[in-house]
């Protein structure tokens, strides 16, 4: 088991995956190793299937339970090169309703803002029903200020 771990060690570094996704994907692992116990070179969908639907009886997130498809995923078809797919598919994530502050609470929130700038970009956004990205890439000379538009890009 330890050499399988390490071998997907190796693997996610080269492919250079993210310290903290390196660190889940082998916990991840080692579950599922713990799980499964033997014939670990072996793709069994039955057993992924029990182990996945063990992880939901335990109430994980469905983002959680992908999470371990993934890293079951990877370890089959990259460190152990089999072609072989896994036919499982992912499960449904729920979906959360977004928080919808009443224009009352807008306005106190920018009322709050001291810095000039803050409150204006804060404003904008708000009012012209910007997203974070496209007020992240606004430039001054964007704002048409004769017009009153903004033109936004992809």
């Amino acid at each position: 088991m330890q050499e399988y771990l390490e071998k997907t060690r190796q693997e996610l570094r080269l492919r250079n995956y993210s310290f903290k996704t390196i660190k889940t994907y082998l916990s991840c692992l080692r579950e599922y190793f713990d799980f499964k116990k033997s014939d670990l070179e072996k793709i069994d969908e039955e057993k992924i299937k029990q182990f996945l639907l063990n992880k939901q009886d335990k109430n994980y997130s469905s983002q959680t339970v992908n999470l371990y498809l993934n890293a079951i995923k990877f370890f089959h078809r990259e460190v152990l090169k089999i072609p072989q797919k896994i036919n499982l598919k992912f499960a449904k994530r729920s979906k959360k309703l977004p928080i919808i502050l009443s224009r009352e609470e807008i306005k106190n929130i920018i009322e709050s803002i001291r810095n000039p700038k803050h409150k204006l970009i804060i404003s904008l956004a708000y009012g012209a029903g910007l997203r974070i990205s496209e007020v992240v890439n606004l430039k001054v000379k964007d704002v048409n200020l004769e017009e009153l538009t903004i033109p936004l890009k992809n």
